[in-house]
């Protein structure tokens, strides 16, 4: 069965007005819309980030559990600090669940009334990096399907069988059965668009004049004798100390001297990075790294030019691009370079994230 096959007929409008009689919640404009289109799934399929959506029927069911394992503790019912979830609330609709865990919209009154989060059976509520509406996610996991990238942290692949498959980027296989990645149908249009991106339309604007920065990072390398390249100076005073997209750092001025000696100490009798690291004489500068490990360095070529090169973890390998810092860092970014090793990007710009130590 097809993944499109799995979606149900649409709800009983009588029905949807019996349940929010029955759970004492009018249903956001949203929730019922989605129920007017496919009243859940007629069976298990995996075809959200999150929990698969249930027939009107399972809604009314598992909030109705909640309610009776919740009955008068007031240890489930009440969260123990104001700035807690409790473990359950009556004006929580779980209109998604698997295995006790459920993705209940909240609709207690308040600016925040809507908003998307959990309720895991071992665990309090929690909405901190849910969505604020239910719309919002489905909007979201939309736009990853049309143009790729990642929503709640996973990107679709599909099975062996062409069932849409939701996982974490470097899964491979699914019971030995290879997973490929889920076709993007808008994404050649998103990375012909982005090609002619410059920094400032991937990162935004810089966050403060990069004059101080730039004096900074040049005075690291007069100490550490060398003359670092223009292009890296320049991009790193205005942009460095950041996380960009949750996945790459980017060192600059506040830490590289730290970041460096750290990492020349920790590199130096390493199989993995075949040359010095800075401060180290004739070394390689180390200027960030990712979440899953890889190294990102500028190595020193015998024409005083700086080229990018990688440790990549997930390949265990040394991987020399030949490309100065601002071609590599901005067709990085683009997603027009480095295609298999780093992500699927996200449409539009690069959320940025200072990293202050």
């Amino acid at each position: 069965m097809s993944s499109y096959e799995l979606l149900a007929p649409p709800a009983d409008p009588d029905r949807i007005e019996a349940a929010q009689a029955e759970m004492g919640v009018r249903f956001p404009a949203d929730l019922v819309d989605s129920l007017l289109c496919h009243d859940g799934l007629l069976e298990w399929g995996n075809v959200l980030p999150g929990e698969p959506p249930q027939p009107l029927a399972l809604i009314v069911d598992h909030w109705r559990m909640c309610e009776e394992i919740a009955g008068d503790d007031k240890d489930l019912r009440e969260a123990s600090d104001p700035s807690d979830e409790p473990w359950w609330h009556v004006r929580w609709i779980p209109w998604a669940h698997g295995g006790g865990d459920a993705q209940v919209i909240d609709m207690r009154e308040g600016p925040e009334q809507g908003r998307l989060g959990t309720a895991r059976h071992d665990e309090t509520g929690h909405f901190a990096d849910g969505w604020p509406s239910l719309a919002a996610y489905l909007a979201e996991v939309a736009d990853v399907l049309h143009h790729g990238g990642r929503a709640d942290g996973l990107v679709p692949f599909l099975t062996p069988d062409g069932e849409l498959w939701w996982s974490f980027e470097d899964d491979a296989d699914l019971n030995g059965e290879p997973l490929t990645p889920a076709p993007a149908p808008g994404r050649a249009a998103t990375l012909a668009a982005r090609a002619a991106w410059s920094l400032e339309d991937l990162l935004g604007p810089p966050a403060r004049p990069a004059d101080d920065d730039a004096a900074v990072i040049q005075a690291v390398a007069r100490d550490w004798g060398v003359d670092l390249p223009a292009d890296y100076v320049a991009v790193a005073a205005a942009y460095g100390d950041v996380m960009i997209s949750d996945y790459v750092y980017f060192c600059g001025a506040r830490n590289l001297r730290a970041y460096g000696e750290e990492w020349s100490r920790l590199l130096a009798d390493s199989p993995s990075v075949p040359c010095p690291v800075l401060p180290s004489r004739d070394g390689a500068l180390l200027w960030g790294h990712t979440i899953e490990g890889d190294r990102l360095f500028l190595l020193p070529q015998a024409d005083a030019t700086w080229t990018v090169s990688a440790f990549r973890r997930g390949w265990g390998d040394w991987h020399d691009t030949g490309l100065g810092f601002a071609q590599w860092f901005r067709g990085a970014l683009a997603g027009a370079l480095a295609t298999d090793w780093l992500p699927q990007w996200a449409p539009g710009p690069h959320p940025v994230e200072r990293v202050t130590s």
